[in-house]
């Protein structure tokens, strides 16, 4: 069902507000840590690790790894996408694209989610298997109004994932947050309490043409780019023709990531914790969150 999340925003702030243990989704069964991680070796995908490849520590503290899963979990994949009025026409078109290869790219059994945001925050479809219902969403789409970039990727975090699945959060915008009541500080304690992972496109303010760079203005990626960051995402700079691209080598990505999964031991039940992953005896490039909080 179509709708306008401003009763949602009620909710999603009183998600704040919630202690740590009611809000966290790190933690399922007896406080099971979850950790989705790429590896590589600075430039492709390392795949075939198992849990004797890797090396986990909880604030310091060496932890015996429980699983290490690859592709075992369907996909919940979130699409936050800008439909300011910076986006209309031809940008609106190529998101829409871009949703559509993502949708094409789904199993069977993974689910999808849209939320679109100007200054106001839309969640559009829940998360459903039903893809032909997030494609014809899409195009129903209209393109208005300012930029409320942290309150739509707090949405996104509040209301994305399912257990037993991998939460992506995919979150596109071309411009810097103008409308947010939100600050970078209450999103960044939501990412540290979700398990999901995030995703940032970005296209520039001003798009490439011939002879000339696309110029981003100051400070427009550094929000998506510190959550991504944070999560264990990453953030992409496209072009406004290859957003498509874009959103396909995201899913791909994700795809080829590690769900780790530990029970902490000998660490505090509560309060901040930070996470060091490491792949024992060769050269590897981990990327996964940095910490959680319980």
């Amino acid at each position: 069902m179509t709708r306008t999340v401003l009763a949602a925003a009620v909710a999603v702030c009183a998600v704040a507000t919630l202690p740590a243990q009611q809000q966290s989704k790190f933690t399922s069964g007896i406080d099971l840590v979850r950790v989705d991680a790429l590896v590589t070796d600075g430039h492709s995908t390392i795949s075939g690790l198992t849990a004797s490849d890797f090396e986990l520590r909880d604030n310091g503290v060496l932890q015996s790894i429980d699983s290490v899963l690859l592709e075992s979990l369907p996909l919940s994949v979130t699409f936050v996408l800008d439909t300011s009025g910076s986006v209309n026409g031809v940008k609106l078109s190529n998101l829409e694209r871009a949703v559509g290869v993502v949708l094409d790219r789904l199993r069977d059994e993974d689910m999808a989610a849209l939320i679109t945001f100007s200054h106001r925050i839309r969640l559009v479809r829940e998360l459903t298997s039903d893809r032909v219902a997030i494609r014809d969403a899409v195009r129903t789409v209209a393109a208005a109004g300012t930029t409320a970039l942290r309150d739509a990727v707090y949405t996104g975090l509040a209301l994305s994932g399912r257990e037993h699945t991998r939460s992506l959060v995919l979150a596109f915008s071309d411009g810097i947050d103008n409308a947010s009541w939100l600050s970078e500080a209450i999103v960044q304690r939501a990412a540290e309490r979700s398990d999901a992972v995030v995703y940032g496109v970005a296209v520039a303010e001003t798009p490439e043409m011939p002879g000339r760079r696309a110029r981003y203005a100051r400070g427009q990626t550094d929000f998506l780019e510190a959550i991504a960051t944070l999560t264990g995402g990453r953030l992409l700079r496209a072009d406004t023709g290859d957003v498509a691209s874009a959103f396909g080598e995201v899913l791909d990505e994700f795809r080829t990531r590690y769900l780790i999964t530990y029970s902490p031991a000998r660490v505090p039940a509560a309060g901040w914790h930070s996470i060091e992953l490491t792949v024992k005896g060769r050269r590897a490039v981990v990327t996964a969150r940095r910490g959680y909080e319980r």
